[in-house]
């Protein structure tokens, strides 16, 4: 009888002390995965924890931790390396390194890891669209309006338009509703030349306002997307000629034909297009194939006139994510 007493006893102060001196901590694992629950011991080799669901404590080695997270902020284990010992309600920083070599040659043993797994949780990585990224594109004119191209029998056939080439910084995607929304900013160039406009070479800088309708077309695969751009523009010209013996179509003001016209061209646009997309998940870029088209001040003296051509191209994207082994995929 006596022997039974002792033996509660035992059991109950040892319940008691591992519950009262214990605080809520986020054990995470290497390959991102974690477990949370309350952390009741940390010694030079493992963690005791009691995980959600559980009543009594599992241990957990230390070789086996990328970090641990206690609720008030302390981080005693840290990337393997235990930082301060924890028992009966006290960290006790650790001053010594003489277990450095123990750790690291135990870095691949599991203790009570199979108790552990339902109580696990696998923190869902980022998507590579949830990352800024830079992107590099290139486009080719496909149709002009009727106000660019030449209408005269005689000089129609002198008008051509350079490809399109762009730099662009965009947002992560976010919820936005039923789709995915995302910010960005371009910097394209674009060129047009006619008797009746001269030669333009200009600069373009838009806001585009991206839409992702992958969320609502749940049934494509996860890595491709379907976007909506759309947004405003600033373009002035960096070179401009209107020399009256190259252009002789042009209309210049007043009549008056025997001079060079040095307006300037800049003037607010618009852009509009759409794009289909592909991710990869081994690295970090994407490629997207563009449809857009572009509305632009017609050239000096009618820049309050609009005109617009319609490019189509490719784009690499560089996904602006920081490298870490928890980042890799599986």
């Amino acid at each position: 009888m006596n022997n039974t007493i002792k033996i509660y006893t035992t059991l109950l102060i040892s319940f008691l002390t591992g519950t009262l001196f214990a605080l809520h901590g986020k054990i995470v694992f290497y390959d991102g995965t974690y477990v949370m629950g309350k952390v009741t011991k940390v010694d030079e080799a493992t963690v005791y924890i009691i995980p959600i669901g559980l009543d009594t404590p599992e241990g957990v080695l230390i070789g086996n931790i990328d970090s641990l997270n206690m609720e008030n902020g302390m981080v005693p284990v840290l990337n393997s390396a235990v930082k301060y010992f924890y028992e009966k309600g006290e960290f006790i920083a650790n001053n010594d390194d003489w277990m450095d070599e123990y750790e690291r040659s135990n870095s691949s043993n599991i203790q009570n890891l199979d108790v552990l797994d339902e109580y696990i949780f696998q923190e869902e990585q980022r998507k590579n669209w949830e990352y800024y990224n830079l992107s590099l594109s290139g486009g080719v004119p496909l149709i002009a309006a009727e106000s660019l191209v030449e209408t005269d029998a005689e000089y129609g056939k002198g008008f051509t338009m350079s490809p399109n080439i762009g730099f662009s910084f965009q947002t992560p995607y976010m919820q936005l509703g039923p789709v995915d929304y995302s910010g960005g900013v371009t910097i394209m160039n674009y060129s047009f030349k006619a008797s009746h406009q001269g030669h333009i070479e200009a600069l373009q800088i838009a806001s585009i306002l991206s839409f992702d309708f992958n969320p609502i077309l749940y049934f494509m695969p996860d890595n491709f997307h379907l976007t909506v751009e759309v947004g405003p523009s600033y373009n002035v010209a960096y070179d401009m000629d209107q020399t009256l013996g190259y252009y002789p179509n042009i209309d210049f003001p007043d009549g008056d034909s025997t001079v060079l016209f040095d307006s300037k061209y800049r003037g607010i646009g618009a852009n509009m297009g759409a794009s289909a997309q592909y991710w990869f998940t081994d690295f970090p870029i994407g490629f997207k194939f563009f449809f857009s088209s572009y509305i632009v001040p017609q050239a000096p003296p009618f820049t309050n006139v609009y005109t617009f051509f319609i490019s189509s191209g490719l784009s690499m994207n560089i996904v602006l994510k920081r490298y870490h082994k928890n980042n890799k995929p599986k």
